[in-house]
């Protein structure tokens, strides 16, 4: 038993949770393998954090290395993931709601889906994450720009490729992640449309669209087909290194930011705000709902529905009605 002890005492504890781990897996009646069973909350986010790293963008994979800092930081690491029960979940969602009160509700809808992949596994009976209701919050219509400020913006940014990738955000409304990973086999020139998605590159909502070419967007490409030309080297991306490596979004949106800045405008506006320009710009030009959801690639006219008070001529025609 002394020699047991001393053999236990020299085990780490990750040796010591991959130890009750095996002796879960033992033969033996289902009753008591539920009460064998230990799986901490440390095995699970690292199998877990694998699955998203392999599957998902980066942007989620921090996010969800963030969300689960915050819960293991709460719980313990060497927590069992079956012993957290409701009451637990609703004190934990509290304590984030009070020491995080922006960004709590991306954390909780992010370990939402991860509990939900526990349950999937086995590790848990039931998510509790689905039954705490977040109170609702105030919607607010997002923050966009016109092209005068598009124009102020640019003029604080000394990068050519940072410009070009700004402009084509305002006048394609395409997010950063499909501009970065944009190939020239996806653009054509010639009936001036772009194709957003493939068997390579798939879109956020999983559904592939298509964008006609703006004059802008259009006179960028024609110039880095210039270039090209002029360099006589091939490359698959639009937008690439010199090697032909293609850009992450972060070196752009880092830098969108610090120009923004600089021109002193709204501190709402971010890289994707150019997207919300594109659709705020053309709701107000009176261009259909209908028309901006395919250009945008939202999967429910709901979600497009944010620029719906954009066009002023058709809530002022309702007003009319009323004088009338």
């Amino acid at each position: 038993m002394d020699g047991l002890s001393s053999l236990l005492g020299k085990l780490s504890l990750e040796d010591v949770e991959k130890l009750k781990l095996l002796m879960s897996l033992m033969p033996a009646s289902q009753a008591d393998n539920d009460s064998k069973e230990v799986v901490t909350l440390r095995v699970f986010m690292e199998e877990y954090k694998l699955l998203i790293q392999q599957n998902r963008s980066k942007n989620y994979f921090d996010s969800v290395v963030i969300s689960f800092n915050h819960l293991i930081k709460y719980f313990k690491p060497q927590r069992a993931i079956n012993s957290i029960s409701l009451k637990d979940t609703e004190s934990f969602i509290t304590h984030l709601k009070q020491n995080i009160k922006k960004g709590y509700s991306v954390y909780y809808r992010t370990l939402k889906a991860a509990f939900n992949k526990a349950k999937d596994w086995g590790y848990v009976k039931e998510n509790y994450f689905t039954r705490v209701k977040l109170p609702k919050r105030q919607k607010l219509a997002p923050a966009f720009i016109n092209s005068d400020q598009l124009t102020t913006i640019n003029s604080k940014i000394d990068n050519e490729v940072v410009r070009d990738i700004v402009v084509m955000g305002f006048y394609t409304g395409m997010r950063l992640n499909e501009i970065v990973n944009l190939k020239w086999k996806n653009v054509n020139l010639t009936t001036r449309t772009i194709t957003v998605g493939d068997e390579e590159f798939v879109t956020k909502g999983k559904n592939q669209r298509f964008i006609p070419i703006s004059d802008e967007a259009f006179q960028i490409f024609l110039k880095i087909q210039k270039s090209i030309f002029m360099n006589k080297k091939i490359y698959e991306y639009v937008f690439c290194k010199n090697n032909g490596d293609n850009f992450t979004g972060d070196y752009f949106s880092k830098r969108f930011k610090r120009a923004c800045k600089a021109a002193e405008m709204d501190k709402g506006i971010h890289f994707h705000s150019l997207r919300h320009s594109f659709a705020s710009n053309l709701a107000q030009q009176g261009v259909s709902l209908y028309v901006i959801k395919e250009l945008l690639g939202h999967s429910s006219i709901s979600t497009t529905e944010i620029y719906s008070h954009l066009n002023l001529d058709t809530l002022r025609e309702a007003i009319m009605v009323l004088d009338g």
